[in-house]
C-alpha cells in the first residue's frame, strides 16, 4: 500500500498556503454567473481578500455584498494566488 502512495504522490503538487490580507482568483466553476452561457463567462472572478484559513484546505474569502447567497468558504484547489503585474501604469 506505501508504494501506491508513493507512486500517487509523485505528481501532486504543494497546495498554495494564503495568509490573511492576500488577494486571489475564485475559480467560476460552482458559481451561477449572469452569462447565457457557461462558455462565455469568466473563469476566473475575483480578486478577493483572503479573511482566515479555516481547516486544513479551506479558506474563508470576503466576498461582495452582491453575493450573500454564496457561502464564503472555498477549498484551496479554487483558489490562484494573484500575481501583481511587472508593468506599472
Amino acid at each position: 500500500m506505501k508504494s501506491l502512495k508513493k507512486y500517487a504522490d509523485r505528481n501532486r503538487a504543494i497546495p498554495p498556503d494564503f495568509q490573511p490580507g492576500d488577494k486571489v482568483w475564485l475559480a467560476s466553476k460552482n458559481i451561477k454567473t449572469t452569462r447565457p452561457t457557461k462558455k462565455l463567462s469568466e473563469r476566473w472572478l475575483g480578486p478577493f481578500e483572503v479573511l482566515k484559513k479555516t481547516g486544513t484546505h479551506a479558506y474563508h474569502l470576503k466576498l461582495p455584498p452582491q453575493w450573500k447567497s454564496v457561502h464564503p468558504v472555498f477549498h484551496v484547489s479554487l483558489l490562484e494566488p494573484l500575481k501583481q503585474s511587472a508593468i506599472s501604469n
